[in-house]
């Protein structure tokens, strides 16, 4: 039997539920992994199957260890051939309580790592529509939940400001004249207007396209009015993106962009140690003649594949986006030197400078931003072939497994209800798929003006004699939480269907109901106060425990998401203990109750409350006192 009087509290606080299984696969000497979760008989169960020798009965032989076994805080029975373990809740939920503070759900003992994550990384060209914005959340809470963690988090936005997308708005505003004054903020009218006419003009006239390429060259080039005036374009279009990410509660350490990676000759220093490697070759006959292959066939996983080596240059010099990748990737990891230069691009909302690679001005002291253990890039699915080789191309180059994450995700559509309300044709379809070109996608800022409003009317509908100035400020919460919220419950692995009035219940799985529930516990507990004594074993209640068993698993479900990189498993479990919360809170009186278990019950109220919280934050989305 364990005595925790001689454990540190810190061993043994951070993750009771796993302390709780550890323990029981210590005494069973067996791996934590067998160890069920039943949903009814117990809290642990284990079928005792693979500890019988020879023609020993499993009933006997658990019959026999349910006597014998001795945990702390579980009381063991069998039934049948299974051992089931029930938490003796009125000992242990005081251990339970008191380990819940700001730190519950951190790692204990981890190897702290340091991480860059990179995400958003749309071309600076066009204002960000929502699936932009799913991979920004996504990006987002995988930096929360790793910092929150305890590991060293460099959050990176790549911006390519060079190519196809740059030279149409070029063409847009010097070659055909269109204006660069507007009344639409900058970047939905660049994206919104300029670069889809400028698309349609294209299928008239042949000769822009002529034009575009000699405009493309003069960018990648720089130092010549076309480049310069591109720069300001994209400057100027970046900042108004990143007005709608810190309107969403999102940051970042660095901007790196690709005009600087191209005249810092980051490609060419990889593409002269590919060589010296001997992990690129130049085909002398055939259609590949003259360009330049990544030798992926000399790895195991591409043996055998036609076509497997990778042209990463044409044989006019052109590179390809495999090969900047690939350079990029190398700078991340520390295989190339740091030859950037850098300076502060503007100071954010949250009182964080944001810095950029440059080449001009650089600032003489920067922080470290590469050189990474581990690099994890959130890219959507369509483009997992390039990035799949970007990370065969850093095992080639280290010998080993490289560190290197392609975080990929599914796609957003519009359900057809919120496709009618932004009068986008969608006959005969149950969603539409947004695209760019077609003009057939929603700003992620038109998304919130208009979550925004909605949530506005409702939340003065409620509070009508409330102040102007905090009817905006909880109705722009509820807005920034119902987009966040339904762009992170779901796995990355699944498409979305957006719709906007869905978002916003109260009641289902949404951030309001979530935001709802945080309110309604900081509502009674300013109305119970805070207890001097309080007892929880009083805590014998069937919903009390549930709401407890909850409170235990938060630790379990932060492991998990950062193990996996899933933070739609802390939306799911935020649901679960918000459901379970409000079941206990309609049927079981707090403050009306004898003063014993009011007490226990303010105290279970409070750590709910905390855990909310922190689950909120980790995902992005705002909490609030009053709704």
């Amino acid at each position: 039997m364990v005595n925790l009087n001689f454990i540190q509290p810190i061993v043994i606080m951070k993750n009771l539920w796993k302390f709780l299984k550890n323990e029981i696969s210590r005494e069973l000497n067996i791996n934590v992994s067998d160890i069920e979760e039943p949903l009814k008989y117990g809290d642990f169960a284990y079928p005792c199957f693979p500890l019988v020798k020879g023609d020993e009965n499993p009933v006997k032989l658990a019959e026999k260890l349910a006597k014998e076994i001795k945990i702390d805080f579980l009381e063991v029975k069998n039934i049948g051939p299974y051992l089931n373990f029930y938490v003796k809740w009125d000992e242990f939920s005081k251990v339970l309580i008191e380990s819940i503070d700001e730190d519950y759900g951190k790692a204990e003992k981890i190897e702290k790592k340091r991480v860059m994550v990179e995400h958003t990384s749309a071309n600076p060209n066009k204002a960000l529509h929502i699936g932009h914005i799913r991979n920004s959340c996504l990006g987002d809470c995988l930096s929360k939940i790793l910092k929150f963690y305890g590991h060293d988090v460099i959050i990176a936005n790549y911006i390519d400001d060079t190519g196809d997308q740059m030279s149409d708005l070029i063409i847009g505003f010097k070659v055909l004249n269109m204006p660069l004054t507007t009344d639409k903020k900058f970047d939905q009218y660049c994206g919104d207007d300029v670069y889809v006419k400028v698309n349609k003009i294209y299928k008239k006239r042949e000769d822009l396209l002529e034009k575009k390429r000699e405009i493309t060259k003069k960018i990648e080039e720089g130092n010549n009015e076309i480049a310069d005036f591109s720069n300001d374009i994209a400057r100027k279009i970046l900042l108004e993106q990143l007005k709608t990410c810190w309107r969403m509660g999102i940051y970042y350490d660095l901007l790196n962009k690709e005009t600087d990676i191209i005249q810092s000759k980051l490609w060419l220093k990889a593409f002269e140690m590919l060589k010296k490697k001997k992990l690129i070759y130049q085909p002398t006959e055939g259609e590949k003649e003259g360009c330049w292959l990544l030798k992926l066939s000399d790895l195991p996983e591409f043996e055998g594949m036609k076509d497997a080596d990778a042209i990463i240059q044409r044989s006019d010099g052109t590179v390809l986006y495999i090969g900047k990748d690939i350079a990029y990737a190398m700078w991340k990891h520390g295989f190339l030197a740091d030859d950037f230069k850098y300076n502060k691009f503007t100071n954010q909302p949250n009182d964080t400078f944001l810095w950029t690679t440059t080449i001009k001005n650089p600032e003489k002291e920067h922080p470290l931003f590469n050189d990474v253990k581990r690099s994890i890039a959130v890219i959507d699915v369509r483009q997992s072939y390039y990035q799949d080789s970007v990370i065969a191309a850093l095992k080639l180059i280290a010998k080993k497994d490289v560190d290197y994450i392609h975080y990929d995700y599914e796609l957003v559509s519009l359900s057809l209800n919120t496709a009618k309300q932004l009068d986008i044709e969608a006959e005969g379809k149950d969603f539409v798929h947004m695209s760019g070109r077609k003009g057939l996608f929603i700003n992620t800022d038109i998304v919130l003006d208009m979550l925004f409003k909605k949530a506005y009317d409702e939340t003065k509908k409620r509070n009508s004699d409330a102040e102007e100035d905090w009817l905006k400020e909880t109705s722009e919460k509820i807005a920034v939480g119902a987009l966040r919220y339904e762009l992170e419950k779901i796995s990355p692995q699944k498409t979305i269907i957006f719709d906007i009035d869905e978002s916003l219940k109260l009641e289902g799985n949404s951030a309001p109901y979530l935001q709802y529930t945080y309110t309604r516990a900081s509502s009674l507990l300013r109305k119970a106060g805070t207890p001097k004594e309080f007892d929880l074993s009083n805590l014998k209640d069937k919903k009390e425990i549930n709401v407890l068993k909850l409170l235990a698993l938060y630790p379990e479900i932060i492991e998990k998401s950062v193990n996996d990189l899933r933070p739609h498993y802390i939306a799911s479990y935020l649901y679960d203990i918000s459901n379970t919360f409000n079941q206990f809170y309609e049927t079981i009186p707090v403050i009306i109750s004898e003063e014993k278990f009011k007490n226990a019950r303010i105290k279970l109220v409070e750590s709910v409350r905390k855990v909310i919280e922190s689950g909120l934050n980790l995902l992005g989305i705002p909490t609030m006192e009053k709704m």
